[in-house]
């Protein structure tokens, strides 16, 4: 899926951007970069920026790259040297959008950003992203706010950055360069700033950046295409929930984190309860492995098979079963892991096994952290037989994607995604006890 988000500068794209990103464990890309780089490498070569045809020329050894660091920041690296805080300077911010009317800069850089559209779900944020590099993207928002307060908001981001060149930091001065900004994007020859006929304009002068990030998750959720359920389990899952809802009052939180496709489910575990509240809290069909011996218990046996589960003999380290697991995942499914190894006997968080890790990284796909509350009570495994009421809540939380950490040697990686996922569970469990305000993390 790709979400382009475009409008004028100081509307706060790239924080909101990269925001989105991390909430759905998308790839954030700042096309901006990329012009603010070039800028940045034609200054440092002397090249003229008026001089079209030479700069035409010296484009083929332009190198650039975007680097995801561990905790989510990108890193901008021109011929091998990290220009990320120099391309952030209002000299070179001016000289981008001066070079980028000429035509053999823009298809070159339309040509970079697609490339990186190719590698799977991301969020590309620029001044063309709907209109020219992704006419096709799945979701489009157009964000715009008054100019005072994009010059405001640009001021206060200068003087935070760059607080040697407070006395020489003029408001006015902001607001006509910002003004300046937007007449030569929005009157260029060459993919002019404007909002596509599909984008849906987002007006951030009177909202926090937490207000439009969730209206934009919210519709990012109603655009995701998820798989049809087959007609039994269709029937199990609404029966389930119904039951779920009407005798544990289930309430469902964080499902604007969810995607279509292959990941793993990575919940905590107390209760023989856990694998149908997740099922069915799920907008579309998922899997998990239980117990040969589940399926002889009455009607929890015939409830689980309807909901996709399949029997397993041995343990769940058991070479069998991390294949029939990573098959399921290969294939774009959805798959239910408990990575604590076994339920829980008090209810609280336990370490979390390797597996899910391995799994995780030997698959290629993203972990979502699911947290859930009120099955221990409901039917712990001190408990011969379930209650029949009470309150449970599912919690999801943010994806935890691989792909950020996969410079990291495999054990390290594998033991940084335990601890990811680790933290995200005990996280999600403080939000719901914490009163569950906003967007779960």
């Amino acid at each position: 899926m790709i979400i382009a988000i475009d409008g004028p500068s100081g509307t706060g794209k790239s924080t909101i951007a990269k925001k989105i990103a991390k909430e759905l464990g998308f790839v954030f890309f700042d096309t901006g970069s990329t012009y603010r780089s070039l800028a940045w490498w034609l200054q440092k070569e002397g090249v003229d920026p008026a001089d079209e045809a030479g700069i035409a020329k010296r484009l083929p050894d332009f190198q650039y790259e975007s680097v995801q660091e561990e905790n989510g920041d990108k890193r901008y690296l021109v011929q091998g040297e990290d220009v990320t805080e120099a391309i952030r300077s209002p000299g070179i911010s001016a000289l981008a959008s001066q070079i980028a009317t000429q035509a053999a800069i823009r298809q070159a850089m339309t040509e970079i950003q697609r490339n990186f559209g190719k590698k799977g779900n991301a969020v590309f944020e620029g001044r063309d992203m709907g209109t020219v590099v992704f006419p096709n993207a799945e979701l489009k928002i157009f964000l715009t706010a008054k100019p005072e307060v994009r010059a405001r908001r640009r001021y206060d981001e200068l003087l935070l950055k760059f607080p040697e060149i407070a006395d020489s930091l003029r408001f006015d001065q902001i607001l006509q360069e910002i003004e300046a900004r937007d007449h030569n994007d929005t009157t260029r020859e060459i993919s002019p700033l404007k909002q596509a006929p599909d984008a849906i304009l987002v007006d951030t002068s009177d909202l926090t950046i937490d207000q439009v990030t969730r209206k934009i998750l919210q519709l990012a959720a109603k655009k995701q295409k998820y798989s049809l359920m087959h007609l039994p389990y269709k029937i199990c899952y609404s029966i389930a929930r119904a039951f779920l809802k009407l005798f544990f009052r289930l309430k469902i939180y964080g499902i604007e984190h969810f995607q279509p496709g292959a990941g793993i489910l990575a919940a905590n575990h107390t209760s023989y309860y856990d694998p149908p509240v997740l099922s069915t809290s799920c907008p579309e069909e998922v899997f998990f492995l239980a117990k040969a011996s589940l399926f002889r218990v009455p009607l929890l046996g015939k409830l689980i098979r309807l909901l996709n589960a399949r029997p397993v003999s041995g343990s769940s380290t058991d070479a069998a079963t991390f294949k029939e697991i990573i098959s399921l995942l290969q294939s774009g499914k959805k798959v239910i892991l408990f990575p604590e190894g076994t339920r829980s006997s008090d209810g609280e968080l336990q370490p979390l096994e390797r597996g899910l890790s391995f799994i995780a990284h030997k698959a290629g796909c993203l972990i979502f952290p699911v947290y859930i509350e009120g099955t221990f009570a409901a039917w712990s495994i001190k408990r011969k037989f379930p209650k029949l009421h009470g309150r449970i809540s599912v919690v999801f939380g943010s994806p935890i994607d691989w792909r950020a950490i996969e410079g990291l040697e495999k054990r390290e990686l594998e033991k940084e995604l335990t601890k990811r996922t680790a933290k995200s569970l005990s996280d999600l469990k403080e939000w719901l006890k914490s009163g569950a305000q906003g967007l779960p993390p």
